[in-house]
């Protein structure tokens, strides 16, 4: 009987070791950013958008035709769980690195970026979705409103989104990551933030690009 109760607690010690290492691998993605360094970016010299328009006289007459963008699961730029970008979160003074994939393994790692046939990097300027677990890297998210600017770092540029919608959904729910005209970025964690165990919905927080900057 004795050997029972051994093997039970050494069982026990195991999993409590395992699953504390991956919490402090995830944490370990997550780092404090101060406003001070937030409100250097926008002194900075900037890239916007838009640039000026051209006289109408020297404008092409001909139709331009918008470039067809490049969907993730399309792009063989990097290998699943390799780093590729920082996401900072001004409102809760968070930075986060930011990996390629969104399986469990990267999860581990830290904020993925979800790869699928709807969504895109962020230079394809349509839909960038990116996931983290609510008890790791994304425990403060619950603390961000409308109207709050997101960061997201990648290849050289830094693109600014202002975040217009926040709501609850199933986990099932498949009408969240779907292909967008537009420049959208996407945040998911499990809810409720609470919860223990296999939590049944999902936090979702979307905003729209605003502006994209050279990093200095």
């Amino acid at each position: 009987m004795n050997k029972v109760y051994t093997i039970i607690m050494i069982a026990g010690l195991s999993m409590t070791g395992y699953f504390g290492f991956q919490w402090w691998q995830s944490a370990q993605a997550a780092e404090t950013v101060s406003l001070e360094e937030i409100e250097g970016w926008n002194n900075a010299a900037s890239n916007p958008m838009t640039s000026t328009p051209e006289p109408a006289s020297e404008r092409s007459l001909e139709p331009v035709q918008e470039p067809t963008p490049i969907m993730s699961n399309d792009m063989n730029d990097y290998e699943p769980g390799e780093e590729v970008g920082r996401l900072v979160i001004p409102s809760i003074e968070t930075g986060y690195s930011t990996y390629w994939g969104a399986d469990e393994a990267t999860l581990d790692q830290g904020v993925g970026m979800y790869v699928s046939e709807w969504t895109t990097t962020p230079d394809q300027q349509r839909h960038t979705v990116l996931s983290g677990h609510r008890d790791t890297v994304f425990t403060g998210l619950e603390e961000m409103e409308k109207g709050d600017s997101v960061f997201l770092e990648y290849k050289g540029q830094r693109y600014e989104y202002a975040i217009e919608k926040i709501w609850i959904t199933d986990a099932e729910d498949r009408t969240v990551i779907v292909d967008k005209d537009e420049a959208t970025l996407t945040l998911t964690t499990c809810y409720p933030f609470d919860y223990i165990g296999y939590a049944p919905d999902r936090y979702i927080i979307q905003g729209s690009l605003v502006e994209v900057q050279e990093i200095q």
